[in-house]
């Protein structure tokens, strides 16, 4: 099968975190089941393509549209976002599509990646679940909140997934959820865990940490409230009362959604393990390529996911796959993935972790063999060839569906989408600053402040014509503008485009000689 998947993140570039992870794994293993695999992504910096490992990765920037749409920027940060990514991919998707044709796309359901690819249907769609946009609402994770501009978002994810010819779920906890977000059969919702690599990941090769006479306690991820660092960092005083000889290693960039307003958790973590004197027994490592990690579970005698919620974890998965005993929470999947290889304590009870830390530190028969069995385990259930063949047969279903449905929310030929969906854009942007400009004192003041700083010479000739209206209007003269009136107008507005030729032409794809797929 050729085989598109759609997501936003690809390591290393924008290797974020676990979706990244999957994505590259999946990749990897139906290309050696012999299947054909493009990836189109985001860049960084600049678009290009790129291989890994025989895989090749189409990079795309968002899409640019006249103005950035900075009054939507203002209101809707978030879903202005989405569209300009969710563009990108699309419009790249879509040309590739056209010069050879694929025989299904896979993508994220998370901020509606593959919003198109579900509307428009030339292609058959798998959707995998994350965790969708009305989770974090339900749940206020990393404190998102029920705005406008988050329920927009969380509506495009529904409106992706609802549209999609087969779900599929990592883990049953999140199967249940968006059962119950969409009423929608749960028995429609497939289960396929996420896959490893497991000679990759393996308990055999180079540590990151020498020997130092410590028994190492290890935290991979994000440093967020979700990810639940902050009760890991809780029981480090715990842990260091009983076990002297522990350290911490934690690894992971620093965010600024600290609970109560925009502040580097790092810095809170610092501050609190100052406050119990323990700074020294923790090291703090920014987020490292996922190459190098095996290397660091390998230095761990314990590793830690004290998740508030997570579907599941990468980071559970290869910890297990090093032979590693994990300690892990029963907030979302991690159970599924653990199951009797592990510690599973309940989320936010940094008590709970301390002891099993604790446990496993002391006990050093047991804490081998609970790595043995999540060693074995990852090779019985969640290898990534096992993994991409049960894809596969998802695959062929999702073409089944797709060749039996007549489902099409737009009507319009394909190549119309974009343009249309820019323009949109640029409209709703004018109505907001039409408002704005019309409602807000202070905002007509900030408007007329940028003019006077960038282009100062278009504002004086915008006074000067002002003036000279409101003059003839005052002598009875209006509608009956003067030579010279017509020609400042005429300067005024020189060198303007229709503005939505421009951003209907800004859209449009390259040309491309042939085209035989979709419908």
């Amino acid at each position: 099968m050729r085989v598109c998947l759609i997501s936003r993140e690809y390591p290393p570039e924008t290797g974020f975190g676990g979706i990244a992870t999957f994505v590259r794994h999946l990749a990897h293993g139906l290309k050696e089941l012999g299947h054909e695999v493009e990836v189109v992504s985001l860049a960084k910096e600049q678009e290009r393509r790129v291989e890994d490992d025989g895989v090749i990765v189409h990079r795309v920037l968002p899409f640019k549209i006249d103005g950035e749409l900075d009054k939507v920027n203002r209101c809707m940060p978030y879903s202005r976002y989405v569209m300009l990514t969710t563009i990108a991919l699309w419009r790249k998707f879509y040309q590739l599509h056209r010069e050879r044709p694929f025989d299904v796309a896979d993508s994220p359901e998370l901020l509606a990646e593959s919003l198109y690819a579900s509307v428009l249907r030339v292609v058959p769609l798998v959707i995998r679940l994350y965790t969708p946009h009305s989770k974090f609402m339900a749940e206020n994770l990393h404190n998102t909140a029920a705005t406008f501009d988050h329920m927009f978002v969380a509506m495009l994810e529904r409106l992706a997934m609802t549209s999609a010819d087969v779900l599929t779920s990592p883990s049953v906890d999140l199967a249940e959820f968006v059962s119950a977000d969409l009423n929608y059969p749960i028995s429609n919702i497939h289960i396929i865990q996420n896959p490893i690599d497991p000679v990759e990941f393996s308990p055999s090769g180079p540590r990151a940490i020498g020997e130092n006479g410590k028994k190492n306690v290890l935290f991979v991820g994000r440093l967020e409230e979700r990810k639940g660092i902050q009760f890991l960092i809780d029981a480090v005083p715990e842990v260091m009362r009983q076990c002297p000889d522990a350290h911490f290693v934690v690894i992971g960039d620093d965010t600024v959604n600290a609970s109560g307003g925009q502040r580097s958790v790092l810095a809170d973590l610092r501050t609190a393990l100052h406050r119990s004197d323990c700074l020294r027994h923790v090291t703090f490592i920014p987020r490292i390529p996922l190459t190098e990690l095996p290397a660091y579970y390998r230095s761990a005698d314990v590793s830690v996911i004290p998740s508030l919620y997570d579907n599941s974890p990468y980071t559970c998965l290869e910890a297990m796959a090093c032979g590693r005993a994990v300690v892990g929470t029963s907030g979302g999947g991690t159970p599924e993935y653990v199951g009797d290889a592990g510690i599973i304590v309940p989320p936010r009870d940094s008590s709970a972790l301390a002891q099993s830390i604790v446990k496993l530190l002391k006990d050093a028969n047991y804490r081998q063999r609970l790595g043995t069995s999540a060693r074995t385990r990852v090779l019985e259930k969640f290898q990534r060839k096992k993994i991409a063949e049960e894809t596969v047969r998802l695959y062929e279903l999702a073409a089944e569906r797709f060749k039996a449905s007549r489902k099409v929310l737009y009507l319009r030929n394909p190549d119309e989408a974009l343009p249309d969906a820019a323009v949109m854009l640029y409209c709703f942007d004018r109505m907001l600053y039409n408002l704005l400009y019309q409602e807000s004192w202070r905002f007509r003041l900030s408007y007329w402040w940028h003019h006077a700083a960038h282009r100062p010479r278009l504002l004086a000739a915008k006074i000067l014509l002002a003036g000279i209206r409101v003059s003839l209007k005052l002598v009875g003269m209006k509608g009956r503008s003067p030579a010279v009136v017509k020609w400042l107008e005429q300067k005024v507005s020189a060198g303007k485009e229709d503005p939505l030729a421009v951003i209907r032409a800004s859209a449009e794809l390259p040309e491309v000689v042939s085209f035989s797929g979709g419908k």
